[in-house]
């Protein structure tokens, strides 16, 4: 398992890193990071986009959900049934969202792995022989960043974007389905997760953190992608 980790995914981003950072990133290893990462979301974009939108529609109908689960806590069977009949009505698959995470599982460890470890003399073996190895990486980034040190700013800049992310994939008040049903808003969960995020980031090196925020940036706009065609499809179908 560990070899077909290292062969599929792990030395494939490593080279990938390694060719960027000799040719288009021009040395600059934080220039690196972020092609890599939009890289990687490009090729992630598709389920992505369907695991986003259909993340925002479970938001915009949790109330009916939870009216159905309170309604018939005592009758499992009835509530499954009318579970699976809502999600089938609005197109959802509940389990899709922990299929496209699970794909990325081994891709985020690689990086992850990538980030940690750094960039030494031990991955020079790894190198296909078409990837030249450069001898020694600066680990400075636009000229001014430590990648191996942490910095506060950033890491509250990552965080804030993480709540901002969040807070989109909630619908507005307004757009949700009448409930008696208490529901968390889009601000709880964002601070929550925002404060994960900066609880995460605290311990790793800032190549970590720009590569979060870079995936942050890459979601807030799938996100308002995702909201703008359904809001267009919910226009479409009141007009009709």
């Amino acid at each position: 398992m560990l070899y077909l980790f290292n062969t599929l995914i792990y030395y494939p981003i490593v080279n990938v890193l390694v060719f960027l950072y000799n040719t288009v990133a021009f040395g600059d290893f934080g220039i690196a990071i972020i092609i890599l990462t939009i890289i990687v979301r490009l090729c992630l974009a598709p389920m992505s986009h369907k695991m986003l939108c259909q993340q925002a529609t479970m938001q915009k109908i949790k109330p009916e959900i939870l009216e159905i689960q309170k309604k018939y806590k005592d009758d499992k069977k009835k509530q499954a049934a009318l579970l699976m009949e809502c999600y089938k009505k609005h197109k959802i698959n509940p389990l899709y969202t922990f299929l496209v995470l699970l794909i990325q599982l081994p891709i985020l460890w690689a990086l992850f792995k990538v980030f940690t470890n750094g960039l030494n003399g031990q991955i020079a073996y790894i190198l296909y022989p078409f990837i030249s190895y450069p001898g020694a990486f600066n680990p400075t980034a636009f000229g001014i960043i430590n990648l191996n040190e942490k910095y506060i700013v950033f890491i509250l800049i990552v965080a804030i974007s993480q709540f901002i992310q969040i807070k989109l994939s909630f619908p507005s008040s307004k757009n949700i389905t009448h409930s008696k049903m208490p529901m968390p808003s889009g601000n709880t969960m964002g601070i929550i997760l925002a404060l994960f995020t900066a609880f995460v980031l605290w311990g790793l090196p800032t190549a970590v953190a720009i590569y979060w925020f870079v995936t942050t940036l890459f979601s807030i706009g799938q996100q308002l992608i995702c909201n703008k065609l359904m809001k267009n499809a919910e226009l479409k179908k009141n007009n009709c």
